[in-house]
C-alpha cells in the first residue's frame, strides 16, 4: 500500500464556504456593556490575521464567505489548517466571524465574534475536498436566544456541517 503524504506535506488548498443566516439586524441592545448599551450600525466581517473583511449589514438576509486554508498533514495524519484566515493552535484551529459597528470614520469596532472550529473535520474529508476543489460547508444561523448576534463557539441547531 503506497504511503500518504509525508508529515508537512502539503495536501492541498481547502476552501470553507460559509452560508450566514438569519443575522439579527442592524441595531442590537448590550446589557453587557454599559459604556455602549446600544450597537448600531451592526456589521458581521470574517477575520483574516488581526483585519475584519468582507463586512456586511447586520441585516442581510444571507452572507457566504468562503476562506481558503492551506492543509497539510500533522504528525497523527490529522490536518493542520494554515493561512491567514486560521487562528488557534495547531491542535485546535478555527476561524472567527466578527461582530463590530463602523463608526463615522469607516473604522470597525469589533464589540464580539464567533469561533467556527475546524479540528472534527476528518483527514479523508478534508483530502477529498482538496482533491476536488469542492468546498466544505458549514451553515450558521446568527441570531442568539435573545435576538442578538451570535457568539462564542456555536451548537446546534446554530450551526451544521454539510455532509
Amino acid at each position: 500500500m503506497p504511503a500518504g503524504p509525508a508529515r508537512g506535506a502539503s495536501l492541498g488548498t481547502l476552501r470553507v464556504r460559509v452560508v450566514c443566516t438569519d443575522l439579527p439586524g442592524t441595531c442590537f441592545r448590550d446589557p453587557q456593556d454599559p459604556a455602549r448599551p446600544v450597537k448600531d450600525p451592526v456589521f458581521l466581517g470574517i477575520q483574516r490575521g488581526k483585519e475584519v473583511i468582507e463586512q456586511v449589514p447586520g441585516g442581510t438576509k444571507t452572507v457566504t464567505f468562503t476562506p481558503e486554508f492551506r492543509i497539510e498533514r500533522k504528525k497523527d495524519g490529522t490536518p493542520n489548517f494554515l493561512g491567514p484566515f486560521a487562528q488557534g493552535t495547531a491542535d485546535d484551529r478555527f476561524f472567527y466571524l466578527s461582530w463590530g459597528v463602523k463608526g463615522s470614520t469607516g473604522g470597525f469596532d469589533m464589540f464580539r465574534r464567533l469561533k467556527i472550529r475546524l479540528g472534527h473535520l476528518s483527514a479523508t474529508r478534508v483530502a477529498r475536498a482538496c482533491r476536488s476543489g469542492e468546498p466544505i460547508t458549514v451553515r450558521l444561523r446568527l441570531t442568539d436566544a435573545k435576538g442578538g448576534p451570535l457568539c462564542a463557539t456555536p451548537r446546534p441547531p446554530h450551526i451544521e456541517w454539510e455532509r
